[in-house]
C-alpha cells in the first residue's frame, strides 16, 4: 500500500499536521532540559572549609602576622585585641585549612567540619552532598552515567516503538520519566541520586527518538526536508529555556521537580493524537488507519472517502493477484528450471530466467547476491524458500544453476551475507577509509558539541547567560546549514565547520579570564562562534554519512556511527571536569580533535545531488567515474 499517496491526500491542509508538528517540538524541547540542567542541579559555587569556633579566622597568615605586631606595639592595647593572647589563626582555603602559628611555623589541616558554599544557588547536589576536593569528580561521573543511560534507551527502546507502536512506548516512557524524575528530586543520597538519573536519560533518549519518528512520518516524503531539519531548532529553545528555568529556581530539587512535571501535560497531548499513520498500515492495522485519516480529514476539513484505506487494501490485493495469476502462466515455461542457490523465490526465479531471452540463462554470483539482498525483508519475516524439482536434474535444466532439494529456511540462507554485513565497512579501500572518518566525525562533533555545552560553568562570564546564548546561536547554524547544504554540498561546509570550531576554541583560550571586560567578552564571542560550528558541523555529519553509506548497509553503518558518537558524549564531562585544574585543557582539546577531523573530511567524497549509493560497489566506483568524466 502507498502511504505516501495517502498522506498526500491528506496533505491538502495542514491544519492537524502543524499542531501535532507543534506537540512533538514541545516534547523535544523538554528533552534538553535533562542534559542541560545538570548544569545548574549540579552547580560548583564558590567553598571553602569551615574552621573551628574556638580558632580566629583570616583572609591570609599575613594578616595575622602583621595584626600581632600591631597589637605589640600598640600603647593602650586597643589595636588587634579580637586575637588576644591567641598563638594561632586559621584560614579556611577549599580544600584544606591554613593553620597560622605566631611563631611563623604555619601548617595545614583536613577540612573536618565540612564546607561553606556561595549564596548564588540556594542548594545544589554538590553542595548538599559536599562534591568537592577529593569528591569533585562524582559530580562529572553522574553525567557521564546519564550519557551512558542515553545511550542504552537508544538501543533498547527504539525496537519496542517498533514492535508495539509508537505512541504507546511514547506514553509509557513520558509517564516513566515523570516518576522517575520526582523520585531524583528527593534522592537521599548521591548513589540514588546518580542510579536514578541513568534511568531519566534511558527514558529521555527514547523519548526524543519517537517524537522524532513520529515527527518525520506525519509527512509525505516530499514534504519532509524542511520539517526535519526545522524540528532541531525546538532543541536549541529547550537549551535556552533551561537557562531560563536555573535563573529563577536555585533549589536543586524544585528546579529537578519543574523539569520533569511537564511530562505530564505531554502525556496528555499525546493521548489526545493518533498513532502513527505509516507504522499502522505497516502492521497491517487497517481499521485503525482509517479511523486515524478519518480524524485527520476531519480536522483538515477534506472529503475523503470513508473506506479510502479498504479501497487501496482492494487495489492492493488486485494487484498481487494478477501478479500471481501472470506468473503462474510464466511458470508453465520452466516448470522444470530448478531455483537458484535457494535464495530466490517461485516468482522471481521465473521473471529472471524469462527476462530478455526465450531462453533461460545462467545467473552469475552478483547476480544471486543482488537479489539475496533484496530478500532480507522476506527472510525478517520468516519466509521460506520452495524448491521446484528434487535432487535429479529436469532434462531441461539449465545445468550451470545449482540444485537444492528441500526447502530452505531463508534465514539459514542469507546467514553468510548478514555476517558479512558486518564487516563489509572495512572490506574495501575507499569504504573502509570512509567509514574511519565518519565515525571519527561522529566522535568529534559529540565531544566537541556536549564539551563546549558543559563547559558553561567554568566559562567567564554568568553561567546562565552564557547557556542561554549557547542555545540561540543554534538556530542559525541549522538555518544556515540546510541553505548552504542545499546550494554548495556537503563536503565544504563540514570541513569549513570543523576547521572554524577548532580555530575559535583555542583562539578563545589564549584570551586570560584575568583581561579586560572588553577582552573577556571577545573570549565568549569565540566560544560562541565555536558552538555555532560545531552545531553546523554536527547537522551536515548525519546528512553526509546517510548519503555515504550504501543502502544496503546503511542502517548497520549509521548504529556503528552512533556507537562512537555516544563515546564522545560519555567522554566530555571527565574533560570538562579537567578545566578545574587547568583551565585551558578542554577549549584546546576540542579545538585540536575540531581541525584534525576538519583535515580528515577533505577526504570524502561530494554527495550533493548524487544518487544514493545501493550497493557498496558503486562507493567505489565513484571516483572511477569521475575520472572517466573528466579524460
Amino acid at each position: 500500500m502507498d502511504v505516501d499517496k495517502i498522506q498526500q491526500q491528506l496533505s491538502s491542509s495542514w491544519r492537524f499536521q502543524v499542531l501535532a508538528y507543534l506537540c512533538f517540538g514541545l516534547i523535544y524541547t523538554r528533552g534538553a532540559w535533562n542534559v542541560f540542567g545538570v548544569i545548574y542541579l549540579a552547580a560548583d559555587t564558590e567553598h571553602k572549609c569551615v574552621t573551628d569556633d574556638d580558632i580566629v579566622e583570616v583572609d591570609s597568615c599575613k594578616v595575622f602576622s602583621d595584626t600581632l605586631l600591631l597589637n605589640n606595639s600598640a600603647a593602650n592595647g586597643t589595636v588587634g585585641t579580637s586575637f588576644g593572647e591567641r598563638k594561632s589563626a586559621a584560614v579556611g582555603r577549599e580544600c584544606d585549612i591554613l593553620m597560622c602559628r605566631k611563631n611563623g611555623t604555619n601548617f595545614t589541616r583536613p577540612c573536618d567540619n565540612g564546607w561553606v558554599y556561595g549564596d548564588e544557588f540556594e542548594s545544589t547536589i554538590v553542595s548538599e552532598w559536599d562534591l568537592v576536593c577529593v569528591r569533585a569528580y562524582l559530580n562529572e561521573l553522574s553525567t557521564t552515567i546519564y550519557m551512558i543511560g542515553s545511550m542504552m534507551g537508544a538501543l533498547l527502546i527504539t525496537p519496542l516503538s517498533d514492535k508495539f507502536g509508537r505512541r504507546l512506548v511514547l506514553l509509557i516512557c513520558l509517564l516513566s520519566q515523570a516518576v522517575i524524575g520526582l523520585c531524583v528530586a528527593f534522592s537521599p543520597t548521591y548513589a540514588i541520586f546518580t542510579i536514578l538519573r541513568f534511568i531519566v536519560g534511558f527514558f529521555n533518549m527514547g523519548i526524543a527518538l519517537c517524537a522524532y519518528v513520529m515527527m518525520t512520518e506525519l509527512f509525505p516524503g516530499q514534504y519532509r526536508t524542511i520539517p526535519c531539519c526545522g524540528f532541531q531548532v525546538f532543541w536549541a529553545l529547550g537549551i535556552m529555556v533551561t537557562a531560563l528555568f536555573g535563573y529563577l529556581i536555585r533549589d536543586w530539587h524544585h528546579l529537578q521537580i519543574v523539569f520533569c512535571s511537564p511530562n505530564v501535560l505531554f502525556a496528555a497531548l499525546v493521548w489526545l493524537l493518533p498513532e502513527s499513520l505509516p507504522w499502522l498500515i505497516s502492521q497491517k492495522k487497517y481499521t485503525l488507519a482509517q479511523t486515524v485519516v478519518n480524524k485527520i480529514a476531519r480536522i483538515n476539513s477534506l472529503d475523503i472517502p470513508e473506506d479510502l484505506i479498504m479501497q487501496e487494501t482492494m487495489h492492493l490485493d488486485k494487484g498481487e493477484n494478477d501478479e500471481t495469476s501472470g506468473g503462474a502462466s510464466l511458470g508453465d515455461q520452466y516448470v522444470d528450471q530448478p531455483l537458484l542457490s535457494g535464495v530466490l523465490s517461485h516468482k522471481q526465479a521465473i521473471v529472471l530466467l524469462s527476462e530478455g531471452t526465450s531462453n533461460a540463462q545462467p545467473l552469475d554470483k552478483d547476480s544471486t547476491d543482488q537479489i539475496s539482498t533484496q530478500n532480507t525483508d522476506q527472510a525478517s519475516c520468516g519466509a521460506k524458500v520452495d524448491t521446484l524439482v528434487s535432487q535429479d536434474i529436469a532434462p531441461n535444466a539449465d545445468p550451470e544453476v545449482q540444485i537444492v532439494d528441500k526447502t530452505i529456511p531463508i534465514e539459514k540462507i542469507l546467514e553468510p551475507e548478514r555476517l558479512k554485513n558486518v564487516f563489509v565497512l572495512c572490506k574495501t579501500p575507499r569504504m573502509r577509509l570512509y567509514s574511519f572518518i565518519l565515525f571519527f566525525l561522529f566522535f568529534v562533533n559529540s565531544l566537541a558539541y556536549f564539551g563546549i555545552s558543559l563547559s558553561t560553568p567554568v566559562m567567564h562570564g554568568n553561567p546562565f547567560i552564557n547557556l542561554f546564548l549557547l542555545g540561540i546561536v543554534e538556530i542559525p547554524a541549522y538555518i544556515i546549514c540546510v541553505i548552504v547544504c542545499q546550494r554548495v554540498g556537503r563536503k565544504v561546509p563540514l570541513w569549513v565547520f570543523l576547521l572554524m570550531c577548532g580555530i575559535v576554541n583555542i583562539t578563545a583560550m589564549f584570551i586570560s579570564k584575568e583581561a579586560s571586560t572588553g577582552m573577556n567578552a571577545v573570549r565568549l564571542t569565540f566560544v560562541m562562534m565555536g558552538k555555532f560550528a560545531i552545531t553546523g558541523a554536527y547537522t551536515t555529519v548525519y546528512l553526509y554519512a546517510a548519503e555515504i553509506f550504501p543502502t544496503s548497509i546503511r542502517n548497520h553503518g549509521m548504529g556503528v556511527s552512533s556507537f562512537f558518537e555516544n563515546f564522545g558524549s560519555i567522554a566530555a564531562p571527565f574533560i570538562v571536569f579537567a578545566a578545574k585544574s587547568i583551565p585551558e585543557m578542554p577549549m584546546i582539546l576540542f579545538g585540536m580533535v575540531s581541525i584534525i577531523g576538519g583535515v580528515m573530511a577533505t577526504a570524502l567524497p561530494e554527495t550533493h545531488k548524487r544518487p544514493l549509493p545501493q550497493t557498496v560497489e558503486e562507493v567505489e566506483s565513484w571516483d572511477m567515474y569521475r575520472r572517466r568524466r573528466t579524460t
